[in-house]
C-alpha cells in the first residue's frame, strides 16, 4: 500500500522520529489525562506541507470506543474555564443558536454552552464517557462522524484537541462543514509542532503522547481546513488553566530545579491561567 499523507496526499513521507512505545496498546493508553510525555508511535513528515502523521497508527477508533479516564472528570473544573474561554472566543461570531462538540468527552464543553444559552449537544466515540455525560445533564451522542442524530444545519461547531487523534482530519474537517449552516462558524484547536514549546522541550513535548497521531502546524493546519471546504477568519494562541498543584507535580519534567518546590497546600488547588503558545486555535466559516 502506497503511504500517503493523511492531508495533502503526497507520498513524499520521510521518517521524523522512530517509535519509543513497545508491546501491543490498549485503550489505557488513549486516555486523555495520558501524562507519559515522549511515548509515540513512528512518526513521518511530509515533504510537501509540513504535517506529520503515525502512519502506522492508523486503526485507532476501537481503543476509543473502550476508553475510560475517570480522572478526566476530576479536573473538570480546571477544564470547564478553558472551554469558558474557548466559547467566549467564538461568542464574537456566533454567540447563540445551535452548537455541536465533534470529541466532546464527558460533556464539558457542552455543559458551558448550555449555560451561556446555547442549544448544544455532542458527539463522542467512548461508551463510557457519553454515559459520564448523560449523568451530568449533557447530551452527547455516541459515534463518530457523520452521525444520524446530528440534525443539520448547526449554527457552531467545535473541536476541541481532536483533530490530533485522527488518521483522515481532513475528512473530519469535511464532516463538520456539512454540519454548518451557510453563516456559521466552527472553532478548532491542535497542537502546534513548530512552537518555540515544542521546540525547547524536543522529544519529552507534552504533546508527544500515543493519543497523538497527527502534528499540525500552522501551514498544514490552513492546507487542511481549505482542503475541506473552509475559510479561516481568526488564528489565535488559546491559553491553559491549570491548578498550582497539577503545575507543581509535572514542572520539574523540563525545570528540575523546581523538584523541592511544594506549593502549600492551600495553594495547590488555585487555578492559574497559562499560554504556553504551543497550540493553535482557528475560528472558521464555509467557503
Amino acid at each position: 500500500m502506497t503511504r500517503r499523507c493523511w492531508v495533502c496526499g503526497s507520498t513524499r513521507l520521510t521518517r521524523r522520529r522512530e517509535a519509543t512505545v513497545a508491546g501491543p496498546l490498549s485503550a489505557a493508553d488513549f486516555r486523555i489525562t495520558d501524562a507519559h510525555y515522549g511515548r509515540t508511535a513512528a512518526i513521518d513528515a511530509c515533504a510537501d506541507c509540513g504535517f506529520c502523521q503515525c502512519t502506522e497508527l492508523a486503526d485507532v477508533l476501537p481503543f476509543y470506543e473502550a476508553l475510560d479516564d475517570p480522572s478526566y472528570d476530576e479536573s473538570g473544573p480546571v477544564r470547564g474555564r478553558r472551554m469558558n474561554d474557548l466559547l467566549a472566543t467564538l461568542a464574537r461570531w456566533k454567540a447563540a443558536g445551535r452548537l455541536v462538540d465533534v470529541g466532546a468527552g464527558s460533556g464539558v464543553l457542552v455543559r458551558e454552552a448550555q449555560r451561556r444559552g446555547y442549544q448544544a449537544e455532542g458527539v463522542d466515540p467512548s461508551r463510557r464517557l457519553c454515559e459520564r455525560a448523560a449523568a451530568k445533564g449533557a447530551r452527547v451522542h455516541l459515534g463518530v462522524l457523520p452521525h444520524p442524530a446530528l440534525t443539520p444545519p448547526y449554527d457552531a461547531a467545535t473541536l476541541i484537541d481532536v483533530i490530533e487523534h485522527v488518521a483522515d482530519p481532513v475528512a473530519l474537517l469535511t464532516n463538520v462543514r456539512d454540519l454548518l449552516a451557510r453563516d456559521g462558524v466552527g472553532v478548532v484547536v491542535t497542537p502546534d509542532l513548530d512552537s518555540l514549546a515544542a521546540r525547547a522541550a524536543g522529544a519529552r513535548w507534552w504533546h508527544f503522547r500515543v493519543a497523538h497521531i497527527g502534528y499540525f502546524n500552522r501551514a498544514s493546519l490552513l492546507r487542511a481546513l481549505d482542503r475541506a471546504g473552509l475559510v479561516p477568519l481568526k488564528l489565535l494562541r488559546p491559553g491553559w488553566h491549570f491548578k498550582v498543584g497539577y503545575l507543581a507535580d509535572h514542572a520539574p519534567i523540563y525545570l528540575p530545579f523546581l523538584r523541592r518546590w511544594r506549593p502549600p497546600a492551600g495553594l495547590r488547588e488555585r487555578i492559574v491561567r497559562l499560554n504556553l503558545l504551543d497550540s493553535w486555535l482557528v475560528v472558521f466559516c464555509r467557503k
